[in-house]
Formats: C-alpha cells, sequence, structure tokens
C-alpha cells in the first residue's frame, strides 16, 4: 500500500449534521503517526436521544466552531490517505455532503469498511457493532462507544486484528479467497494482499487440517465416554441449543442435528456457477470459517438474509453428501452421550433413526411442541402466481368467456379481502366471513372444470378455503397497499398429525416449565404510539390482521430494533436477536401463540403489553 491509513469516525445528530470528527493515521506497520479530535457547533441544537447516545451535550458544544469553519483543516488531513471507517457507506456519504456544502469535493483515494471486513474474515462473530466486536476480540477494555475518539482508537485495533487474521489465512483457502476478492472488490483485494505479503504468516498445513479438493478444513475432535447409561434421552429445545444446555444444568451432552446443518467436504461444489457478487462474499466466508468452525454447524456462521437463501438453497444436497465428515464426527459422539440436546427442526432425522428408537424424547411442553411443528411444517402460496397463470390462460382462449369471468372473480374476492384488511375491523371481517366462504365454494366449483390448465389457481383457492376455515392458517398482504401481495401460509395438518402420532409411540416426556409471567393489559393503542419507553418490549394482537396493519404503521427509529414475529417464524431467532441487541431498544409485535414460550419471554421482554379491544 502506498499510502497511510487514515481511521475516520463522526458523531452526528439526528439530521446528520456533524458533532463531532475524530481521525488517527497509521502507517503500513499500523503504527500511529497523528490523531485528531475536533467538537463541532450544530446549526440545530442536539437531542436529547444524541446527548444519551453520546455524551455530547448542547452546553458541551457552545464555544466550537462551526463546520465551515474546519472543513478545511479535516480536509487536509484525510485527503491523501486511504479512508477507513466503520460503516464507510453511511459516513462516506455524509462526509462528502457535508465538504460539498462548504464548496470542498472530496473523494478518497481509496476505502474500507472494517465492518465488511469482519463480515468477510470474521464470519462467526455474533455482531458486527463496534463494541460488541472489541469485546469479543478484547480490542478495548473501558466505555464510552459512540464517542468518535474512542470508536477510532477501537478500529485501528480491530484493523490490526483483521489484517493479522488474513495473513495468518491457510494458503490454499486464501488463494481461493484472493480470487474472489478481484472480482468483488479491488480495494478489499489489495488489502488482502497488502496483509498477505506483509505481517508474518505463523500457520502452516499441520494435521489440525483435513484437505479436499484444495480446500483445507479445520478437523474435529470430541471426547467419547465409555460409560454405559442405562437411560439416555434426546431433549429437544426452542431456543439456542447452548442457552438450553446453560439454562438447565444439563451435562454428558452433545448437540446433534440433521445432516443438512453440517458444513459437507465438497461444499463448494454445490453451489450454483454464476457470477453473483452475494454469493462470491458468502464463498469467502465459508473459506475462512472452515479453518476455524468448532463443529461444522452452519449455525456458527452470521450471515446475511440472501446468503442464508444460498445455504438454503443447497441444503438438500448436503443432505445426500457422502462427504459429511462434520455431522459423522457428531453422530458418532453422539452415540457416546447420556444426553442429546437438539432442535425441533431435527425432529424427523431423530425419530426415524433407529440408533435412537430407545431414547426417550423430552420435550419443554405439549403447546411448544404443537406450534414448532406447526411452524416447520408450513407452505407459502403467492396470489402474484395465480394472476400470471390466469393472465396466460386469457390471452390463450380469447373465445372463453368463462376463464375471463374467472379471473374476473377471483381477482373481485381478493380485491375484497384487501378491502377489509385495510380496513383495521374485525368486527366487519367476521361478519362478512360467511359470506367470503360461499364466493370461495362457487369459485372452486367453476375452477375444477380448468384444473389442469389452472393447477396454481386451482391449489390457491384451495388453500384460501383452508385458511379461512381453520384457525392455524393466516393469510396477509406482504405488501399493505397492494392487492396482488396476497400471501397465504398453510399449516400442514396431516404431517404434523403423523409426527404427533410417532412421538406418542416413543418414551417422551414433557418437562411443563413453569412460566408465569406478568402482563400490560391495553384497551387502545397509546402503548404502541409510546416509543420512548427504553428496554425491550412485545406486543401482543388478537389477530396477525391487527399485527400487520400496526407492524407497518409503526413510527420507525434508528436506535429501535423491530420484530415481526409469525406462524413461520423461528422462536430460536427471535430469541438469540432479541439478547444479541441488548443494547438496544426492541419492540416485537406477535400474535398469541407467541406465549406458548413464556417460559422464556421474561428472558429477553421488560414488558408484555396485551391489546384487547384495538376497533375502538
Amino acid at each position: 500500500m502506498n499510502r497511510l491509513f487514515c481511521i475516520v469516525d463522526i458523531e452526528l445528530t439526528e439530521d446528520k449534521e456533524i458533532i463531532q470528527f475524530s481521525a488517527t493515521k497509521l502507517d503500513d506497520t499500523f503504527k500511529e503517526l497523528e490523531s485528531i479530535n475536533y467538537y463541532i457547533q450544530p446549526k440545530k441544537e442536539v437531542s436529547s436521544f444524541v446527548t444519551e447516545l453520546t455524551g455530547i451535550s448542547n452546553e458541551m458544544l457552545m464555544d466550537k466552531p462551526y463546520f465551515e469553519d474546519v472543513a478545511v483543516k479535516l480536509y487536509d488531513f484525510i485527503k491523501d490517505d486511504i479512508l477507513v471507517c466503520h460503516g464507510l457507506a453511511s459516513d462516506y456519504i455524509i462526509l462528502k455532503k457535508r465538504f460539498h456544502d462548504v464548496g470542498i469535493m472530496y473523494k478518497a483515494k481509496m476505502s474500507l469498511d472494517t465492518v465488511e471486513l469482519a463480515r468477510l474474515f470474521m464470519p462467526s462473530q455474533v455482531s458486527y457493532k463496534l463494541s460488541d466486536l472489541s469485546n469479543s476480540l478484547s480490542l478495548y477494555s473501558g466505555e464510552g462507544f459512540h464517542n468518535a475518539a474512542i470508536d477510532v482508537k477501537v478500529t485501528v485495533k480491530l484493523l490490526e486484528a483483521i489484517a493479522y487474521k488474513i495473513a495468518n489465512l491457510n494458503n490454499y483457502n486464501y488463494k481461493k479467497i484472493e480470487e474472489l476478492l478481484e472480482k468483488i472488490n479491488f480495494s478489499t483485494y489489495r488489502f488482502a494482499k497488502f496483509c498477505k505479503n506483509n505481517f508474518k504468516d505463523n500457520m502452516s498445513i499441520t494435521n489440525n487440517y483435513l484437505i479436499f479438493q484444495d480446500v483445507a478444513f479445520k478437523k474435529v475432535s470430541y471426547t467419547i465416554s465409555m460409560e454405559n447409561y442405562p437411560k439416555k434421552y434426546i431433549m429437544f429445545s426452542s431456543i439456542d441449543e447452548k442457552e438450553y444446555i446453560r439454562k438447565f444444568k444439563v451435562v454428558n451432552y452433545t448437540i446433534l442435528k440433521k445432516k443438512s446443518n453440517y458444513v459437507p467436504l465438497n461444499i463448494f461444489t454445490l453451489f450454483p456457477k454464476k457470477e453473483d457478487l452475494n454469493l462470491d462474499k458468502l464463498l469467502i466466508k465459508l473459506y475462512v470459517w472452515v479453518l476455524e468452525t468448532q463443529a461444522g454447524d452452519f449455525c456458527e456462521l452470521n450471515l446475511l438474509y440472501l446468503e442464508k437463501q444460498y445455504i438454503e438453497s443447497i441444503k438438500n444436497a448436503v443432505s445426500i453428501s457422502s462427504k459429511s465428515y462434520y455431522f459423522d464426527e457428531k453422530n458418532k459422539a453422539a452415540l457416546h452421550s447420556e444426553n442429546i440436546v437438539t432442535n425441533y427442526d431435527s425432529i424427523e432425522y431423530l425419530i426415524e433413526n433407529k440408533n435412537f428408537k430407545n431414547y426417550t424424547f423430552i420435550f419443554e411442553n405439549k403447546r411448544i411442541l404443537g406450534r414448532e411443528l406447526d411452524s416447520k411444517n408450513t407452505k407459502d402460496y403467492f396470489y402474484k402466481n395465480v394472476i400470471v397463470e390466469l393472465n396466460v390462460a386469457v390471452s390463450k382462449n380469447l373465445k372463453d368467456k368463462n376463464i375471463k369471468m374467472l379471473r374476473n372473480n377471483i381477482d373481485g374476492l381478493v380485491k375484497f379481502l384487501h378491502e377489509m384488511y385495510i380496513s383495521e375491523s374485525l368486527f366487519l371481517y367476521n361478519d362478512s366471513l360467511s359470506f367470503i366462504i360461499q364466493d370461495v365454494d362457487a369459485i372452486l366449483n367453476d375452477i375444477k372444470i380448468y384444473h389442469k390448465e389452472l393447477p396454481v389457481s386451482y391449489k390457491f383457492i384451495k388453500k384460501l378455503r383452508s385458511v379461512l376455515t381453520n384457525s392455524k392458517n393466516t393469510y396477509k398482504f406482504v405488501v399493505l397497499d397492494q392487492e396482488n401481495s396476497l400471501k397465504l401460509t398453510v399449516v400442514d395438518d396431516k404431517k404434523v398429525k403423523g409426527l404427533i402420532n410417532v412421538i406418542h409411540s416413543k418414551n417422551h416426556k414433557y418437562i411443563n416449565l413453569n412460566s408465569k409471567i406478568k402482563f400490560i393489559y391495553c384497551n387502545g393503542d397509546e402503548e404502541l404510539l409510546n416509543t420512548k419507553t427504553l428496554g425491550t418490549v412485545l406486543f401482543i394482537f388478537d389477530s396477525n390482521k391487527y399485527k400487520d396493519i400496526y407492524f407497518t404503521k409503526r413510527e420507525k427509529k434508528s436506535y429501535i430494533k423491530y420484530f415481526n414475529f409469525s406462524i413461520k417464524d423461528n422462536f430460536k431467532e427471535l430469541y438469540s436477536e432479541v439478547i444479541k441487541n441488548n443494547k438496544l431498544s426492541c419492540r416485537c409485535y406477535a400474535t398469541k401463540d407467541i406465549l406458548e414460550y413464556r417460559y422464556y419471554l421474561r428472558d429477553i421482554f421488560d414488558s408484555i403489553v396485551v391489546f384487547r379491544d384495538l376497533e375502538h
């Protein structure tokens, strides 16, 4: 690298005015050369929230210069160097705008984002907030995060930690990573080459790695107990398995899940071969992660939504892979353990596996078992697919007025459902339900003769009837003001009942957790409007309709994390996310089925508000 690194952090008002600017220059050995720290007076007053977050008050800034008074000094300090920020995208945009406002055209010669670098090269971190990375990597032991000067010091140490991580990557995997980086981000590519060439590589190929198709994988080993336990148990957890083990003081255990949860050695051949930057970033994370994984379990990775979707898309191939080293090792250890701890997603694998036929199945309670089986066995049906099929059928059969009338009738029904949905009235909907079902039955009768030509539409209308007549099933308009965004979520009752019958035929027990929790009952929506309440709050609604409407209408705040919890959603993920965001205020919108988990709700929510009559 032929330029200095310049690590920059800024603190802002809610109107995005800069009130603190800190920067530190580093040479190519990461030696600190020079630092600046300016407090800057904004045009508008600092809000109490910003003061609480940053510690910067209006009184502190009264005699400080305005941005235009120091802009040239700030620009001269950073203009020739590599700009490094923790959260580059937002900070860089604000810096360019503020400089532009005073007549300075700033463009970084090169830039690096330590959030993105940490995501790529530290893919197992629970959180990428600076304070959380600082704690997990032991970068800084003090307090005062969201003060720019402290955040710069921590970011300096984080950049150095990332550099040494890159330098020490196994050469087999680093070569693959470098090829991907050259395609997706040239600045990161140059930085990675700089790190690999300038910092000592302390890791070499040893017996700690398996080499498969020129990729290194970390070996794992488990202590195998020689004790012959007279009784063995499989414990099902609706929260993180390690948290469950800690909470219930489980000993002599192995965490075991179904095969598709574990990375196979041929993982890199299972993805599609196509140009996709999101896929390339995922592959980089996997090349790093397989060098350090604890168990080969995908849950160790902290992935973005699209990356998770890519993993999901290959799960079937993973489940039949013969290169399932990590799963095989886990399975061996589990067979010698007194207790196996697992999740509900693995229930079919465990009840069908003959090796575990004499184990006793332990569930938290019947309601959690039922809710988990329901959520794991749902399928979504989208009206937009019906629209496409009907429009094609009409264009192919222009003389068939019945198909056109069928399309119009279905369209009219969906429009009516949409009107009911956005009306915010359950009374009106319930009064109309019998008439809606009559209309659905009439359409079903008409569409039967076209079920081969219109299979998607026929199935959708059948599922719509199931949704309207079975309280387990739900419908929603994904985009509140768009009729064609109707989505049905339908539970496979037959499969759920079959699984329950198999479970009941085996040795099983329920913990039946004691679960007394306090509710705040509310007859209106004033609690929803009081978003200044600190801590985590759970809002419970009578129906999905109300939940979705009020979630859409929420007043969005940058310092509040919002969750919209529905039947398909994984409670384990909600539980982990709320705990992970414990320094933010959280708001969760849910229906009453979330109360099945009441034993755990008290761990993650400070207040639980139940709405009893939102119509009035």
